[in-house]
């Protein structure tokens, strides 16, 4: 099936012109930075399919025509750390059920009452199965980690997603052998099916830090709040 978001040269078509692919990359990760940080202030959401659209269109509208649609093509790609093939995603006739049902299942969870511990292995599991998914064209690991900061933080357990967004890329030595691997290629680890043991644990690593680092923060910002109301009480 002929891909029609790509050029002839195999870069995604977009609005900025761009005809190569690291300039694109580049430009990708420029834009999507900004959207990325300021995410948490710009929805307020019920977690379903179309909230997940909503956060695709805010991080990409500047970049492709197709921001926030659900591609209309199969995709594959050839992972690193799997080693040399790729995860079987949805196909498109099966997105939208596939997400319910996977929507439906992180919904249904209960968080209060539990700890660190438990909510991390948990967390990545249903993370994981909706990055499977892989709903758009591109851009799928941002959005997913959008999703997470937003969900995480309105139960109880917030994220910092600096922590995330530092890992967003794979990175090489002079040699070219990878000295850190991409928060995408810990998706891919956590998503493989049982029969092809997956590894949950490298993506459990970092929620647990960008959790505990977003946990921290807002214990300093309940600090600086309770010192600013101390100030002003003793000031009146």
């Amino acid at each position: 099936m002929k891909d029609p978001y790509i050029q002839p040269n195999g870069t995604l078509k977009n609005k900025l012109g761009i005809k190569e692919y690291d300039e694109l990359n580049s430009a990708e990760k420029d834009i999507g930075f900004v959207k990325l940080i300021d995410i948490g202030e710009s929805f307020k959401q019920k977690y379903n399919k179309e909230y997940l659209k909503s956060i695709h269109k805010h991080i990409f509208e500047d970049i492709f025509d197709w921001a926030g649609e659900f591609r209309t093509v199969p995709i594959e790609k050839i992972e690193i750390v799997i080693p040399g093939i790729s995860l079987q995603y949805s196909a498109p006739k099966n997105i939208d059920k596939d997400l319910d049902k996977a929507f439906d299942d992180l919904n249904n969870m209960v968080w209060a009452g539990k700890n660190l511990d438990q909510i991390v292995p948990e967390f990545t599991r249903k993370l994981a199965r909706i990055w499977r998914i892989h709903p758009f064209r591109d851009g799928n690991t941002r959005t997913t980690l959008a999703f997470a900061e937003n969900y995480a933080r309105e139960h109880g357990f917030p994220m910092e997603i600096a922590v995330l967004l530092d890992n967003l890329t794979r990175i090489k030595d002079e040699s070219g052998k990878v000295t850190r691997y991409s928060i995408r290629d810990k998706f891919v680890l956590a998503a493989l099916d049982d029969k092809d043991y997956p590894e949950p644990e490298h993506l459990e690593r970092l929620i647990k830090q960008s959790i505990q680092v977003g946990i921290e923060r807002e214990k300093e910002k309940h600090n600086m709040l309770l010192g600013r109301q101390k100030y002003d009480e003793l000031t009146l």
